[in-house]
């Protein structure tokens, strides 16, 4: 449930123009930490994620239903779906609780619901604006200069304690943040002792994504 498949038909122009977007988008994406290439295919389909991401996205109201039996018999692998139906896993929603009002709504071993919301999790404007201008209005990880679609990451994820304050939050693009440290697995390491320097640490004895 945490992938989708994309397929459709366009006249010739119309995919022509999609084709060379695409492509230019494309190669304009950063390397991965590890220098890992990935297929076309796959490059593509980000830059097309990116192409639809603003600077000032709209905050994401989700709801997340959760068996609190088969979730935590699998460590958050089972037993959580969205209200649209789609199950997700744990990395899917890890993602989710980063940057959205969410409202999770969980079912006891007994089928019992309790409703609660958590809607303080994500940085209010004016911490946010904080954050940014303290990373210089530019992506944190060490080397990307990237200064649009910069998003707010908790170190400690937010399900699991983590708190929406200074010292628990850092700055990356779109691409450090979704792709690198929620797609792929990164961990977040500060080499330096400055946290506006970040680089990655690949994720230990977990199967790369094609």
């Amino acid at each position: 449930g945490s992938w989708w498949r994309l397929w459709g038909g366009l006249d010739g122009p119309s995919g022509v123009l999609v084709e060379k977007v695409l492509s230019e988008a494309a190669d304009n994406l950063p390397d991965l930490p590890d220098g890992d290439t990935p297929g076309r295919g796959w490059l593509r389909a980000t830059a097309l994620v990116e192409t639809l991401v603003s600077d000032t996205p709209p905050p994401a109201n989700v709801s997340v239903f959760v068996d609190a039996k088969h979730a935590t018999e699998t460590h958050g692998e089972a037993g959580v779906t969205l209200e649209a139906g789609p199950r997700v896993g744990r990395q899917a929603l890890q993602a989710i609780l980063c940057d959205a009002d969410t409202e999770v709504i969980a079912r006891t071993e007994e089928g019992r619901f309790l409703d609660y919301g958590r809607r303080a999790r994500t940085a209010p404007p004016a911490l946010r604006r904080a954050l940014i201008a303290y990373y210089n209005h530019t992506c944190g990880a060490d080397g990307c200069t990237s200064q649009h679609r910069l998003q707010v990451h908790h170190l400690t994820p937010w399900a699991r304690g983590g708190e929406t304050n200074q010292a628990q939050l850092v700055v990356l693009c779109w691409f450090h943040h979704q792709v690198v440290v929620h797609e792929r697995g990164y961990e977040i390491v500060f080499p330096f002792g400055d946290r506006r320097r970040i680089r990655f640490k690949p994720p230990q004895g977990k199967p790369r994504p094609a």
